[in-house]
C-alpha cells in the first residue's frame, strides 16, 4: 500500500436530534474513534445514520421528503391524520476538521404559507442561504442494502453516488447540480406545458443546463480519474481496478476544449425539444 495517503481527521464530536424519526431528544457525545450501533429492529439505528447523512447536501441516505422526517407521536391523533402533520425536526453536531471544529445544524420548520419544503442550514451559529455550504465542513459516504444493485441498475444512482464523492473534493458542486437539476425541471415544464414553449425562456435554461452541465461532468471527470489512479494498484491480495465514466457528454468533453463540449451540449438540447 506504498500509495495510500492517509485521509486527515474528521470526527463527530456530539451529534444531537430533536423531533427526529423516533427521538423527541437524543443526544451523543463520542470519542472520536469508530463507532458500532447496535440494539433490536427498530431501535433507532438507521435513524442516527440517517441524521449523519443530512450534515452534507442532499436527500440524506433515505432520500425522505423533509416533512416524512419529523418524529411521529403515537396516540395524538388517528394515523390518516398524523400522517399528514409534518412535524419540525433539527440535527445538530460538532465536528473535528483538520481546519478546526465547526457547529453545523440543519432541520426543518413547516411553512406556515404553503411554500414549499427547504431545510434551514446553521454554520457555527449563522444562518445559511442554502445547504451547499455544508460540503465545506465534512464529507459523507453510505453504502445501503438497497444500493446491492448500484452497479447494475439505473444510471442515475450512480451519478448521485459519484456526485457525494465529488463533494468531498469540490464543495460547489453541489450548486452546480442542483442548478442543473432545476434548469431541467423548468425546460421539461416548458416543453409539457399546454402552450408553446416561450423560445427565450428555453433557450435561457438550455444555456444553464450546458454551461452547469459540462462544469458537472468535468467535476466528476477530475475525481473518477483520481479513483482510477488509486484502484489500478494491487494491494497485497486485492486485485487492482480499472474506473471510468461512459457518457455521450462526457466522451465530447474527453475528446475537445470543455467551451467546443458545451456549445455539442447545447446544440443537441435545442434538436432534441420534440
Amino acid at each position: 500500500m506504498s500509495g495510500y495517503v492517509p485521509a486527515a481527521r474528521y470526527c463527530v464530536r456530539q451529534l444531537t436530534l430533536t423531533d427526529f424519526r423516533c427521538y423527541g431528544h437524543l443526544r451523543l457525545n463520542l470519542a472520536g474513534g469508530p463507532v458500532v450501533l447496535g440494539g433490536p429492529n427498530g431501535a433507532g439505528k438507521t435513524n442516527i445514520l440517517e441524521a449523519l447523512s443530512l450534515l452534507v447536501p442532499g436527500r440524506g441516505l433515505r432520500r425522505a421528503r423533509l416533512s416524512e422526517i419529523g418524529r411521529q407521536i403515537a396516540g395524538a391523533a388517528t394515523d390518516e391524520a398524523v400522517a399528514s402533520v409534518a412535524v419540525p425536526w433539527g440535527v445538530a453536531a460538532r465536528v473535528e476538521t483538520p481546519d478546526g471544529a465547526a457547529d453545523l445544524g440543519t432541520g426543518f420548520t413547516v411553512a406556515t404559507d404553503g411554500g414549499s419544503e427547504r431545510r434551514a442550514v446553521r454554520i457555527d451559529g449563522e444562518h445559511e442561504r442554502n445547504q451547499a455550504v455544508l460540503a465545506r465542513h465534512m464529507s459523507v459516504h453510505w453504502l445501503t442494502p438497497q444500493m446491492d444493485r448500484l452497479f447494475q441498475d439505473g444510471a442515475s444512482a450512480r451519478r448521485r453516488f459519484l456526485d457525494r464523492l465529488v463533494f468531498g473534493w469540490d464543495p460547489a458542486h453541489a450548486g452546480r447540480v442542483s442548478s442543473y437539476e432545476q434548469a431541467m425541471r423548468q425546460r421539461l415544464k416548458l416543453l409539457r406545458g399546454d402552450r408553446p414553449a416561450d423560445p427565450a425562456w428555453l433557450r435561457a435554461q438550455e444555456e444553464t443546463m450546458a454551461a452547469r452541465g459540462i462544469a458537472v461532468a468535468a467535476a466528476r471527470a477530475d475525481v473518477v480519474a483520481r479513483l482510477a489512479g488509486v484502484a489500478a494498484e494491487n494491494w497485497g491480495p486485492f486485485p487492482g481496478a480499472a474506473i471510468a465514466i461512459d457518457g455521450e457528454v462526457d466522451a465530447w468533453l474527453f475528446d475537445s476544449p470543455a467551451l467546443e463540449a458545451e456549445d455539442r451540449f447545447r446544440a443537441r438540447l435545442s434538436e432534441d425539444r420534440d
